[in-house]
């Protein structure tokens, strides 16, 4: 008999997209599953979808009320899981076919792995790739997560046994959750973590996605995450944030130049951040051309 996979998928006004990836979800061939979708109270029609899929396909659980955030979300989801492995799916994001049979392999074998990840692709709003996701293996050394979270979400597959080790996700963490949570794996589970060399999921980057909507929070918690697990963040976190708001990619808070909101950014950075490198950036600022209208000094 196939091993019971539980997949968990936070939603919130996520209409356009969620068709789609539960379908990607529920079309797999390893059919031995549940999903169980948390949604945050949205109005945009999820719930009315979300009934009638689930009229038509058991296999769909579903709850909606209020949450905190995302974390929160996919902690009330993974308190309802029965399978033996775990994955999770974001409501905009999408498995591609054979993506759950694959991981159940890998998660099966002889290595006894307790946590899998794959290629993950990035794709536009009408799913058309743009790009890959920079993914680098299990065997990369632990410090190279102070560069970058070299793991694609959605295709992470971990034992329940795990989840129950490493305890819920860090709901004080508004974005970058994903990666304590690996940071957390990777610590506690080193050499019994694999890798599924496969195209496993889509990762949608559209503008109300957290990765580019909360591009401050992205920079600011990557940094706060390094220093907790690995002590201090090197610069470059805020140095590519801030290349981003140069070249028009995002925009500082309402009443604040960027000049201002570099300054603020910074001292909100400190105390992740070492004096040197702190200085580093801040000469950085000062030096550079293409940060001009940033410096502080």
């Amino acid at each position: 008999m196939q091993p019971l996979v539980s997949i968990v998928m936070p939603s919130y006004n996520h209409a356009e997209f969620i068709v789609a990836s539960i379908a990607s979800v529920l079309e797999q061939d390893h059919s031995h599953l549940e999903l169980i979708v948390a949604d945050g109270g949205s109005t945009d029609g999820t719930i009315d979808i979300l009934k009638r899929i689930q009229t038509q396909d058991s296999r769909l659980r579903w709850v909606s009320e209020p949450d905190t955030g995302p974390a929160n979300a996919i902690n009330k989801a993974l308190g309802r899981v029965r399978g033996t492995f775990i994955g999770w799916l974001n409501s905009d994001d999408l498995y591609t076919p054979g993506a759950i049979g694959r991981a159940v392999a890998a998660l099966s074998g002889p290595e006894r792995h307790v946590l899998v990840y794959g290629q993950g692709i990035h794709v536009d709003v009408q799913g058309n790739e743009l790009d890959r996701y920079p993914t680098l293996p299990p065997e990369t050394r632990y410090s190279r997560f102070s560069d970058s979270c070299f793991i694609c979400q959605p295709t992470v597959f971990f034992t329940r046994t795990a989840h129950h080790l490493l305890g819920p996700l860090d709901e004080s963490v508004k974005t970058a959750f994903d990666f304590e949570y690996w940071l957390r794996a990777f610590k506690a589970f080193r050499g019994r973590i694999g890798f599924v060399d496969e195209v496993q999921a889509c990762s949608r980057l559209h503008d109300d996605c957290i990765t580019l909507k909360m591009r401050y929070w992205v920079a600011l918690e990557g940094i706060q995450v390094v220093h907790k697990h690995m002590g201090a963040a090197p610069g470059h976190w805020l140095l590519t944030y801030f290349a981003e708001l140069v070249a028009g990619e995002g925009l500082p808070p309402t009443g604040q130049t960027l000049r201002e909101h570099a300054e603020h950014t910074l001292l909100a950075a400190s105390a992740y951040l070492s004096p040197a490198e702190l200085g580093k950036i801040r000469q950085t600022l000062k030096d550079d051309a293409h940060y001009a209208q940033l410096n502080t000094a």
